[in-house]
């Protein structure tokens, strides 16, 4: 039995149609673990999906739901940019070439059934775990590194992602055997997340608590999910490596206070003196892509500054590359993500849109979340599953 909507008559051919549906299911497994099989999995896909007429009812859906219009406008910033600044802004042109994606996988989304696209994303961020905990037992030989792990940031994230993604699948299953499997693999993600770096990640699971509650326990009263939450919270908060975290936080804090400044926080701050400067300075036009890195290295930097590039931070990113304009446009869309997927939050469409948006949110203020290859495929193809939400419509007869 395909996944594919047969009531819209989609495909010219099955196994076409079965193909591309497989081929988005490689996409997603290996956009945590390998970039080149990403693309091409996603490059077949998107050709299998053309030749079965799978954007026969583009023009149509296209602006079915609110995201579209702000998707758009992010992409014609990034062009507007080259005009205004010119070659400097070329390095930043995939904020708008990558987009395309997102419409993609949304045309795709509404003729398919995410759920197995989901778990062979929580697959891949299973291998991407293991490989993780290998190279901390020193046993690890493989000759490459997944995506996932190219930095500890980036790496926080795919895996409180992979916890709400299986916390959907959860709610959504009916087979005992697979809840029980969603279950361990939360687990040992949860685990991930607290021995790990990356705070990005951890602070959106917690942020999102309720909402993982909600889907492992449906019936669960106000009370009790309070006390669910607050329990989960204080194993956060207790565990030995958040309480490292926290007092590196702290240090930091002192350490300011003394103008020492080369620590993580210190590093931030001055990002975002640097970010915020460049937008009173351009508050309609922005300074370009590369406007940033190039104020920031105006000044002779040391250490880790030396590589730094934006301000790991999207709001003060898009607000200094293209203005207030790129702001009010993030924002835009973000505001989208949450408004569509808390109307449709019992789904699986609307779920996974909701708690994308929240990880977007939260995600925003330390990363910026569309530099980089896997991050920034990960927004356009989870931001794509919203058309998940018009095939569940159809499917339930709406």
């Amino acid at each position: 039995m395909t996944s594919v909507d047969h009531n819209r008559q989609l495909p010219r051919s099955l196994s076409a149609a079965t193909a591309a549906d497989r081929a988005l299911c490689a996409t997603f497994f290996f956009l945590p673990v390998a970039k080149s099989a990403m693309f091409l999995s996603f490059a077949l896909a998107l050709a299998l999906f053309a030749g079965a007429g799978g954007f026969a009812a583009a023009r149509r859906d296209w602006r079915a739901l609110p995201w579209s219009l702000p998707a758009l406008a992010l992409a014609f910033l990034p062009l507007l940019s080259l005009a205004v600044h010119g070659e400097q802004a070329l390095d930043y042109l995939g904020l708008a070439y990558y987009w395309p994606a997102a419409f993609i996988v949304f045309f795709a989304a509404r003729a398919y059934d995410i759920r197995p696209w989901l778990r062979a994303f929580a697959a891949g961020v299973f291998v991407a775990f293991l490989h993780a905990q290998l190279t901390l037992t020193g046993l690890a030989g493989l000759p490459w590194q997944p995506s996932a792990l190219a930095n500890y940031i980036l790496y926080s994230q795919f895996v409180a992602l992979a916890i709400v993604v299986l916390s959907v699948l959860y709610r959504h299953e009916a087979r005992r055997d697979l809840k029980i499997l969603y279950l361990l693999a939360m687990a040992l993600f949860f685990v991930a997340l607290l021995s790990g770096k990356g705070r990005s990640g951890l602070l959106a699971v917690v942020v999102l608590l309720p909402f993982i509650v909600l889907n492992l326990f449906p019936r669960i009263g106000a009370l009790k999910m309070g006390l669910a939450c607050l329990l989960a919270a204080l194993a956060v908060v207790m565990s030995p490596h958040v309480q490292i975290r926290i007092e590196a936080a702290v240090n930091d804090v002192r350490l300011m206070q003394q103008e020492v400044r080369n620590t993580s926080l210190g590093y931030r701050a001055d990002m975002w003196h640097t970010a915020v400067d460049l937008v009173r300075e351009n508050p309609v036009l922005g300074a370009g892509g590369a406007g940033f890195k190039a104020r920031w290295h105006s000044t002779p930097r040391t250490g880790q500054a030396v590589e730094f590039v934006e301000p790991h931070n999207a709001y003060l990113f898009f607000a200094s590359s293209y203005g207030l304009p790129g702001l009010a446009a993030l924002l835009w869309l973000y505001a989208a993500l949450l408004r569509t997927g808390w109307k449709q939050r019992a789904t699986t469409g609307g779920g996974m849109t909701l708690a994308f948006g929240v990880i977007c949110v939260v995600g925003s203020f330390t990363n910026t979340m569309f530099v980089g290859t896997a991050s920034h495929m990960t927004m356009m193809l989870f931001i794509g599953l919203q058309g998940a939400l018009l095939h569940e419509a159809t499917e339930a007869g709406q």
